[in-house]
């Protein structure tokens, strides 16, 4: 286990020879563009010094390793969920939170994963999760557990959704009058669904907003 400080918090090094054209920053907007075309499988040191018309030990004096990498990828993108210019009010500003935060994750799909276990703590994942804090103090007052409650409840309802999202984009267009399905529905067993069907609206199409509203109605409710 290297016992250097995160790659964050370490200075950038100093380019190879006179004018080297690396930098971290530009090998990790690089390497953003690669996982956001290819998936975050296609970044490899020897794909980023192909982009970059690099060789691919240079770019580990600037990494010790492809987790590094990841690692400020994750912090360059987490910036964009912080919101600039917050509301006053909490509802309005956590729910321009959950929305910068969606935008982010359908921006960059790759990092949903990521986002689903824990990631690393970073400078700007850290900023998100403060802001979020900030936006819900009015309801959770001092307890931080409330507050760190109520915080992961909305990152947990944007990244589900948004996964959820995107799952249905590629199952869109989906039979719902194939002989099979029709065979089930009208075996009786499945009443409420045979009503969507026959309505003409099995599958309404996601709402992030109405969703949000639902999940706040409740703390609002509760808390309020």
């Amino acid at each position: 286990m290297s016992s250097q400080p995160p790659i964050w918090a370490r200075p950038e090094p100093k380019g190879r020879g006179r004018q080297s054209p690396l930098s971290r920053a530009g090998i990790v907007r690089v390497a953003i563009e690669v996982a956001d075309a290819e998936g975050l499988e296609a970044v490899s040191m020897r794909r980023l010094a192909r982009e970059l018309q690099a060789g691919a030990m240079s770019l580990y004096h600037y990494f010790e390793n492809r987790d590094e990498l990841l690692e400020l990828m994750i912090d360059t993108v987490a910036a964009e969920m912080v919101v600039p210019d917050l509301p006053g009010e909490w509802r309005p500003a956590i729910e321009a939170v959950a929305h910068h935060s969606r935008d982010m994750f359908r921006r960059h799909t790759w990092v949903l994963p990521i986002f689903q276990d824990v990631p690393a703590v970073t400078p700007n994942l850290l900023r998100h999760i403060e802001q979020s804090a900030q936006t819900v103090l009015p309801l959770g007052g001092t307890d931080p557990g409330l507050l760190a409650s109520l915080v992961s409840a909305v990152d947990d309802f944007t990244i589900g959704f948004t996964l959820r999202e995107l799952s249905g984009e590629e199952r869109r267009g989906r039979d719902w009058d194939s002989p099979e399905l029709r065979s089930l529905l009208e075996s009786g067993e499945f009443p409420l669904v045979a009503s969507f069907i026959a309505a003409d609206s099995p599958m309404p199409p996601p709402d992030f907003a109405l969703g949000l509203k639902w999940l706040l109605d409740g703390f609002e409710r509760e808390l309020s």
